[in-house]
């Protein structure tokens, strides 16, 4: 994997973020003080620090992590509308589909990465 330049960040979304709560994120800034000042600012109202100072290998090997339950609860809070708390069934459908395919391909990274 290409490595990317500027100071990696793994976050963690907190009960704040609702159905996101557990999903593990990375995201890139230019500096450590640019994070720095972006989380004091409020950056961190929804999301806690994993790991900063990081390679990008570690960041997403850091998303892996993040529990299937999380990632259930975050396709179900995707497929609600705000306004009346109803579900789309079909959108659900789809985002839970996508889910089930990256859990596929973790497992098939880990057979084939022993």
């Amino acid at each position: 994997m290409s490595a990317k330049t500027g100071y990696n960040v793994a976050l963690r979304y907190t009960t704040d973020a609702g159905g996101y709560a557990g999903v593990v994120t990375w995201t890139s800034f230019p500096s450590k003080a640019e994070f720095d000042g972006w989380f004091e600012a409020g950056g961190n109202r929804e999301q806690e620090v994993v790991e900063e100072g990081i390679t990008e290998d570690r960041a997403i090997e850091l998303c892996r992590t993040t529990p299937l339950r999380s990632y259930v609860a975050a396709a179900i809070d995707e497929s609600t509308n705000p306004a009346t708390g109803v579900v789309d069934h079909g959108r659900v459908k789809v985002r839970l589909q996508e889910v089930r395919l990256a859990f596929e391909a973790r497992a098939l990274d880990l057979l084939t990465n022993r």
